[in-house]
Parts: C-alpha cells; structure tokens; sequence
C-alpha cells in the first residue's frame, strides 16, 4: 500500500449486522451481509476503492474469505484486511504474529511474540 492511501485511506467493515452496527457507532462505514457470497461482494469492491486504506471483516464470513483475506495480504497496493471478532462470535482470534507466520512463510523471532 502506498503511503498516500495509507494517510488518507478510510476505514470499512464488512460483516453480519451486529458487528457493521457496532463499527459504525464508531465513525466507520461498512457493509452488513448475510452470507458467504454477499460478504465475498462487498470485501471485492472495498479491495477495489481507491480509497480504501483497511478492511475490518467480522469472524462470522472471514474463513470462507480466507483466500481473499491472504491474497490481499501480500499485495502491496491493496488495504490492509483485518479481521475482528463479531458480537457473541467465538473467541477463538489467530494471534497477528501468527497470521504473519502464515501468510509470509517464515516463523517470526521470538522477541514478536
């Protein structure tokens, strides 16, 4: 991602209704689905936008978004996409050191961890 969009990208969801509602007491737009295929929709067109600088993607769709998620994550002009637990989700949350792990190939130093 160039430093550009990173300053003045702006941040969307992409998740069930609970967690978009939630975001968006926050100041942060997004877009609320209801299944796998619309959620694969709306991350396409949030990766697409210029000026999209993150992409927050609620737990419930992000497993049958993971190629996508893992795609954008070594594309360097794509936001970055994080994913975020929804209301009453699972607590089950993949540490960041370790989806670096995955993603990037390499086991990471243990002073990251």
């Amino acid at each position: 991602m160039d430093a550009q969009r990173a300053r003045r990208g702006r941040i969307v969801a992409v998740g069930p209704p609970d967690t978009v509602l939630g975001l968006g007491l926050l100041g942060i737009e997004g877009t609320a689905v209801a299944n796998p295929s619309e959620a694969a929709v709306a991350l396409d067109r949030a990766l697409a936008a210029s000026d999209v600088a993150m992409v927050l993607v609620g737990q419930a769709w992000a497993s049958d978004l993971r190629e996508r998620i893992e795609a954008a994550a070594v594309d360097a002009d794509s936001p970055l996409v994080v994913e975020v637990p929804d209301p009453g989700g699972a607590a089950d949350v993949v540490p960041l050191t370790e989806r670096v792990e995955r993603v990037l190939g390499v086991r990471l130093g243990a002073a990251l961890r």
